[in-house]
């Protein structure tokens, strides 16, 4: 169901945080979806126009992405690994990616002409508002840890 929950450890209520991920796409024109996901790429809430095989695979895109950007800034930043943020412009609109808590990031899909400061800064004022609520722990290991 669109907008579900999966695996998220919220202090809100799944509907309040929808509510919010839909906020932010109403006052911010041109965004055309909004989702939450795990540092490991596992969807957590996303607005409703995503369909779920859609909500993965941007998952999956996001989870990708934010990795690169912090095996980038390990190599060329100054070797905290910290990134603040992650912009994709591609052929009909923009990709936005910001650490949303601990272990979570909050991903934007907006129209190629959307204001990109303002995507932006509203991505990072909802990451302020929720805090801690957009948390998603690693998961943990099979026994053993290992791989066969």
């Amino acid at each position: 169901m669109p907008g579900s929950s999966t695996a998220a450890t919220s202090a809100t209520g799944d509907d309040e945080l929808n509510w919010l991920l839909e906020s932010l796409q109403q006052r911010t024109p041109g965004t055309r979806h909004a989702l939450v996901l795990s540092r490991d790429g596992l969807k957590l809430f996303h607005t409703p126009e995503l369909s779920e095989d859609q909500a993965d695979q941007l998952s999956a895109i996001a989870s990708g992405v934010q990795s690169l950007s912090y095996a980038a800034s390990i190599e060329f930043g100054d070797g905290t690994g910290g990134v603040r943020q992650s912009m994709t412009e591609f052929h009909g609109g923009l990709l936005f990616i910001v650490e949303a808590g601990d272990g979570a990031h909050l991903a934007v899909v907006a129209t190629e002409n959307a204001d990109v400061g303002l995507v932006g800064h509203n991505m990072n004022e909802l990451v302020e508002q929720l805090g801690d609520h957009l948390s998603s722990p690693p998961r943990e290991q099979p026994d053993g840890g290992g791989r066969p």
